[in-house]
């Protein structure tokens, strides 16, 4: 019986093939039998096509069956594609990005917790091509960071204010 999943990484792999979503699903039918609630036998939560097009193949809250000892703890994201010999589409890219934005927002991962497959287990997989994207994309933006400080600064300082006025 599948387990529950509680993102706290997002773990990003290719395909290492173009077979596509379907024929994926069915080698992994084959293989694992491990059926979503979806009705879909990948392992993967999510399968981005070079086209950018994108397929969810298990619910958030599912066990995956992408990454061993991280399946009940992660979201799968792969990518169609050998990334070891060719590059990812930039409507792969935009795709990715999008989503790995929405899934770290709402499940307040860090970006320290977006991994390629290869950073976690020996493999080869997502691909050189696509891992210096995903190490580029963890790169924590130290401007966006100070802003952000800088924000919550004046928000303190508007709040010692109104503590000063409520207290005479």
């Amino acid at each position: 019986m599948p387990k529950l999943n509680v993102p706290k990484y997002l773990i990003i792999h290719h395909e290492g093939s173009n077979l596509g979503f379907e024929k994926i699903n069915e080698w992994h039918r084959q293989r694992w039998n491990f059926v979503s609630s979806l009705g879909f036998f990948i392992g993967y939560h999510y399968y981005i096509e070079k086209s950018g097009k994108s397929y969810q193949g298990r619910r958030d809250n599912e066990e995956g069956a992408h990454t061993i000892g991280y399946n009940t703890q992660s979201l799968g994201i792969c990518c169609q594609g050998n990334f070891e010999i060719e590059f990812p589409t930039t409507e792969q890219i935009n795709t990715l990005k999008k989503l790995l934005e929405d899934k770290s927002q709402k499940y307040l991962i860090s970006k320290t917790n977006i991994k390629g497959h290869s950073e976690i287990s020996p493999t080869l997989c997502p691909g050189k091509n696509l891992l210096s994207w995903v190490k580029n994309y963890q790169k924590i933006d130290l401007n966006y960071l100070q802003k952000q400080i800088e924000i919550i600064k004046e928000k303190i300082r508007q709040l010692l204010e109104l503590l000063k006025v409520g207290i005479k």
